[in-house]
């Protein structure tokens, strides 16, 4: 499809749908807002009594509620909504419950081109404690309301001990991969809370890794209305899709704290604290981490995972932290500031195994490495957020420090048809330390009565520098090649300036708004690369420690001028978007948006290399999107964006300062353009049932492809940057979620996916004329299931298994199809036991099948289980873990894409027992 085909079909389906907007004649103005606990924040019955100024009662209502179809019980969202009033003017929200204060909230209706009626949240205090009653019923595990979940954490059989993310993982229809990304119903959360507030400036590893898991009550999945929607009280479409973890009553007050220190054998050992202070007025929070386990509690007893989500080597991690939050003005205004600390030492040892394919004949690669890394980090963060009636202020100052230390050993064997190529030996070194600050700032003001004026601004400056030091002897077996060895040592200071500024002004009409919208950007990039030859000067030693001085190499002739260089790019971005939304068009009554930006794009570098290159390339950018959403069922966006290749690319030049690979630049690359389609689509019905259905559709034109001519005789890589079509992938998945039984005891949970990716490259073998394109069609069918039955409080058990299915086939001559895939089947189980003991295990096998390397497929068992005890009233727990009980743990991965296949095994942390002591307190404020 040409790009002008793509623009009319855009603009034709964006006529299409502003004359489907409605027009509404008559305008009844509706009153709505949300009533909540102060100390929870959870929804509760309340009546409320909409007054005029002047306290004439116009209307009642209650807050909302839905009645679950299993266990009755009435279920309060805190939302509520008056019918709608006429006249503009001042009105008051009166807030009746019982056991709690009264609560009054000032409204008014400014013009009537506004929407409805926003009401600021209204928070409910307690006037005395009511007497507890307790209820037994089934425990539901989530309640579902149009595009919300809400989870209830005590209906969870947790290992005693356990951190939020081991709840987070056990949550139906959620998956948490190994470095703390959130997926609900395949789609990603964009942002972790607690009581609604950003926890450690946002990372969601600080509250999944440190905040106990019986502190939790519930956990809140929904789009939450960004600073520009709670202003103008309607969908300006900054929605985030966020995770809410709410806090027991009792420890949304006081003060908690949990401490854990335990030994065990092969030298594993883990210590941890966590302190927090939380009240009304001020949030305190510390942490401190130390361990040699690599890995987190969740993979440990879940089974939800695989030997390739275990951390890669052995890794000692110390981590601390401290948080400060206080809110200010309004419960949605706060202050908070964050320091993070940490030191990490790894060793990591590597083993692939890479088959690069050609056109007639593939070479293969072995390859072993031994690396040893050490770093330390802190950063700081510090957020301002200003909410109010009439205006917003989001201010966030950050800086980074990071140094990083390593050493270590490669070696290398290339082959093709069997016969020995090449063979090298490499040893290294490397000292990294990065600087790095950011200051973001966005101001909002409602102007005349219902429209918002905001203007934005970012500074973005980091630093490197990076020195590394390589020796490496390349081999050949035949006595016509000559032996190549090489002493490097490379120097790459690097800075690089982003700044942004940008306006906007949105023009409201009830639901509907029109929004003109500029941006500017300015990017500045200054590298450089020197490159020193050591051989050249004497045999060594070298270390990075007594390195003559940078004038005395190129004085003694270490410079190598061919691979040496430096440069200084600038980027100028100007954005003109005009965009246009209706939240009730016509078609379904879905809400739609559209944009059409045109970025106008100026990129100049100039570049030195063996003297001086300017390049400047300069360019209008047309990328609309259009998006389709009905809340909580179904939505469909699309668009286009594109860009310029990476400047460097586009210079001349011949870089063969390593001796395996030559890379040259091309002057002849296109613009990268872009294309996507997704939709996706949910239902819900009763016994807790969702079912999820995505699909999306991803081109590129102009794709950036290394194109590959491979030398069979000295297995040299020459590599060459070319523009080809033809690269694009469609997915889809389905997620299904349901309670089988009555009584919500059985629940399934399955999540399928499907991908085909057409992938284009370009390769050759030397002495062959023209590249040859390489097309690879690859398919990843992956397939998880779960099958849990919770028979009480005290035991729960789980069927869990997943397929994951790879099939690449090409055309091309002499390619060989590949069928390759990951199984794995296993069992978890959660016991009470006598005397109040608790047993938590799980044992799953893990097979892999269709590998190149016949020591790849295997059929490995690994068995973990965890016994604990409580005493001294459930503040002491002793717990005795074992890990990889088998010994049968293997860390292998696979990939693939249009140049080649590559798997790869790491070392892994070994099999231990453990045992450890956790103590846990809590103190609330003494009741006036």
């Amino acid at each position: 499809m040409t790009k002008n085909r793509v623009r009319s079909l855009f603009f034709m389906i964006c006529a299409l749908f502003i004359c489907l907007s409605a027009h509404a004649q008559k305008y009844r103005y509706q009153v709505n807002g949300l009533v909540q606990d102060a100390i929870t924040g959870e929804g509760m019955p309340v009546k409320l009594y909409l007054m005029t100024a002047d306290s004439i009662v116009i209307d009642s209502v209650s807050t909302e509620a839905e009645q679950d179809p299993e266990s009755g019980k009435a279920i309060y969202t805190g939302e509520y909504s008056f019918p709608g009033v006429i006249e503009k003017g001042h009105y008051i929200v009166h807030a009746v419950s019982e056991g709690y204060q009264d609560a009054y909230m000032n409204c008014e209706l400014k013009s009537k081109r506004e929407f409805y009626i926003p009401v600021r949240t209204i928070y409910m205090y307690k006037v005395h404690k009511l007497k507890e009653v307790t209820v037994k019923a089934t425990k539901l595990k989530m309640v579902i309301k149009k595009d919300t979940i809400v989870y209830n954490a005590d209906a969870f059989n947790l290992p005693e001990g356990s951190m939020l993310e081991t709840l987070v993982a056990r949550l139906p229809g959620a998956k948490l991969t190994k470095d703390g990304q959130i997926y609900v119903n395949g789609k990603y959360v964009e942002s972790l809370l607690v009581n609604g507030n950003n926890f450690f400036s946002g990372n969601p590893m600080m509250a999944l890794e440190n905040l106990p898991a019986y502190t939790v009550s519930k956990i809140k999945v929904f789009n939450k209305a960004g600073q520009k929607s709670q202003m103008m009280g309607q969908d300006m479409g900054d929605k985030v899709y966020t995770m809410d973890v709410r806090l027991k009553k009792e420890y949304a007050t006081g003060y908690m704290g949990n401490f854990e220190a335990g030994a065990g054998t092969q030298h594993r050992y883990m210590t941890r604290a966590f302190l927090m202070k939380f009240s009304d007025k001020e949030r305190i929070g510390t942490y401190f981490n130390m361990n040699n386990l690599n890995d987190n509690q969740r993979a440990r007893l879940d089974g939800e995972w695989s030997p390739q989500d275990v951390s890669d080597g052995l890794t000692t991690t110390k981590t601390a932290g401290l948080s400060y939050m206080r809110p200010l003005s309004t419960p949605i205004s706060w202050f908070q500031s964050d320091v993070t600390w940490e030191h990490t030492n790894d060793n990591l040892v590597t083993k692939t195994n890479t088959q690069t394919f050609l056109p007639d004949g593939d070479s293969y690669r072995k390859a072993v490495s031994n690396m040893r890394n050490s770093s330390t980090s802190w950063q700081t963060t510090n957020l301002l957020i200003l909410q109010e009636d009439a205006y917003y202020v989001t201010s966030n100052l950050a800086a980074s420090y990071k140094k990083k230390t390593g050493w270590g050993l490669d070696n290398q064997r290339d082959s093709v048809h069997n016969s020995l190529l090449s063979r090298l030996m490499e040893s290294q070194s490397n000292d990294v330390k990065h600087y790095g600050f950011t200051f973001d700032n966005s101001v909002g003001w409602k102007v005349l009565m219902s429209d918002m004026f905001g203007v934005t601004g970012q500074v973005y400056y980091t630093r490197d520098l990076n020195r590394s030091l390589l020796s490496s002897d390349l081999q050949y077996p035949t006595a016509a090649l000559p032996a190549d060895k090489r002493v490097r040592y490379l120097n790459t200071p690097n800075q690089n300036l982003k700044l942004t500024a940008g306006l906007h002004y949105i023009w409201n009409y009830r639901d509907r708004s029109v929004i003109p919208e500029y941006k500017y950007i300015y990017n500045f990039n200054k590298t450089n690369n020197l490159l020193y030859r050591l051989d050249r000067i004497g045999a060594g030693p070298y270390s990075l420690d007594n390195l003559p001085p940078s004038t005395a190499l190129m004085i003694a002739g270490a410079l190598d001028g061919n691979n040496t260089y430096e440069y200084r790019e600038r980027r100028h971005e100007h954005l003109f978007n005009l965009s246009y939304s209706s939240l009730k068009s016509l078609l379904f009554g879905a809400e739609f948006r559209v944009g059409v930006p045109v970025r106008l794009l100026h990129a100049s570098l100039n570049y030195e290399r063996m003297g001086m290159q300017h390049i400047s390339r300069q360019r209008t950018f047309f990328e609309p999107m259009l998006s389709l959403e009905k809340q909580g069922q179904w939505s469909v966006r699309m668009g286009m964006s594109s860009d310029f290749p990476e400047m460097t690319l586009l210079t001349t030049y011949r870089d063969d300062s390593n001796p395996l690979y030559v890379r040259e630049g091309n002057s002849k690359l296109r613009d990268i353009h872009k294309y996507y389609v997704t939709g996706n689509v949910t239902f819900r019905g009763q016994h807790q049932q969702s079912i999820s259905l995505s699909a999306s559709y991803n081109q590129t034109d102009n794709a950036v492809a290394y194109g590959l001519q491979y030398d069979k005789t000295t297995s040299v890589s020459h590599i060459l940057p070319v523009s080809v079509n033809g690269n694009w992938h469609i997915n889809g998945s389905f997620n299904f979620t349901r309670a089988l039984d009555k009584n919500n005891r059985l629940t399934i949970d399955n999540n399928f996916a499907a991908e085909y990716r057409h992938s284009v490259d370009m390769a050759q073998t030397l002495g062959s004329t023209g590249n040859e394109r390489s097309i690879v069609g690859n398919v990843i069918l992956d397939n998880t299931l779960k099958l849990n039955y919770r028979a009480n409080d005290n035991a729960e058990v789980a069927l869990h298994g997943s397929v994951k299915y790879y099939s690449i086939t090409s055309k091309r001559t002499g390619f060989e199809a590949i069928h390759a895939g990951d199984y794995n089947v296993g069992l978890n189980t959660t016991l009470a036991l006598p005397w109040h003991f608790q047993l938590v295990t799980d044992i799953t096998v893990f097979m892999r099948r269709g590998y190149q390397q016949a020591e790849m497929n295997t059929s490995d068992w690994l068995w973990n289980a965890q016994l604990t005890r409580s005493f001294f009233n459930n503040h002491l727990l002793a717990k005795l873990q074992a890990f990889d009980i088998l010994h049968q743990l293997r860390s292998t991965s696979y990939a693939v894409n249009e140049q080649g296949r590559m798997e790869t095994w790491h070392n892994s942390i070994p099999r231990y027992v453990m045992f450890s002591l956790a103590w846990k307190f809590n103190v609330n404020p003494k009741k006036k």
